[in-house]
């Protein structure tokens, strides 16, 4: 059987589509690690990890499609179809990378503590938002 050289990737939160087309591979990080998904891969079914960022690479004609995801799933269901399924997620292009970085430098400033799951999980995403427009976190 002949393996589709490109997947089909799409990139759901519960308000939207945020993207959907070809690419040539997803990288995402999820709780057990950071996955490298290609054409002929098989069926998978994984937690992404909080404050993650996923990419698709070949994705656009930049060669890259890039979001900040908090919380969700990936899912391969055959071997050239990916949907990343994301309580939250935002293209790198939609990002506020100043608001991302004010947030993130108050979170440091007020030295949060882990017990704080609310300050922690804010700072995880104003990372995963530089992170996904490529800027340093």
């Amino acid at each position: 059987m002949a393996v589709s050289k490109k997947l089909f990737v799409e990139l759901v939160s519960p308000e939207r589509e945020l993207w959907a087309g070809e690419g040539d591979m997803v990288i995402a990080k999820t709780i057990d690690g950071e996955v490298g998904i290609q054409p002929g891969h098989l069926p998978i079914l994984a937690l992404l990890a909080p404050g993650a960022v996923v990419r698709v690479l070949g994705g656009r004609e930049n060669g890259e499609v890039r979001a900040a995801v908090h919380g969700g799933y990936i899912s391969v269901t055959d071997t050239n179809r990916v949907s990343i399924l994301a309580e939250v997620a935002e293209l790198a292009e939609d990002i506020d990378t100043e608001r991302a970085r004010g947030t993130l430098e108050e979170a440091v400033a007020a030295g949060i503590a882990v017990e704080d799951e609310e300050a922690v999980h804010k700072l995880m995403r104003a990372r995963s938002r530089l992170r996904a427009a490529g800027e340093a976190a």
